[in-house]
């Protein structure tokens, strides 16, 4: 089985550019309730940095507006 990823679009800090980014949905997760850094990555410029406090604040707001029930498999 394969781990459960979550993608949510990224800034790059070189270009501006916004790119999906794919993560792991437990070291999302972990890192919005534990305040844990949050390493994002950016395919344009291949470059990652930790999210910042108002990048957490978007993914918050991002995942909140999902419909998990949709995502369900069965």
């Amino acid at each position: 089985m394969t781990e459960p990823t979550i993608r949510f679009p990224v800034i790059c800090p070189q270009c501006a550019n916004e790119a999906l980014g794919e993560y792991s949905l437990i070291d999302v997760a972990a890192a919005l309730v534990s305040s844990k850094p949050l390493r994002l990555r950016s395919p344009c410029h291949d470059v990652s940095w930790d999210a910042s406090p108002a990048e957490i604040e978007q993914i918050r707001e991002y995942l909140a507006a999902i419909d998990w029930s949709a995502t369900r498999q069965t």
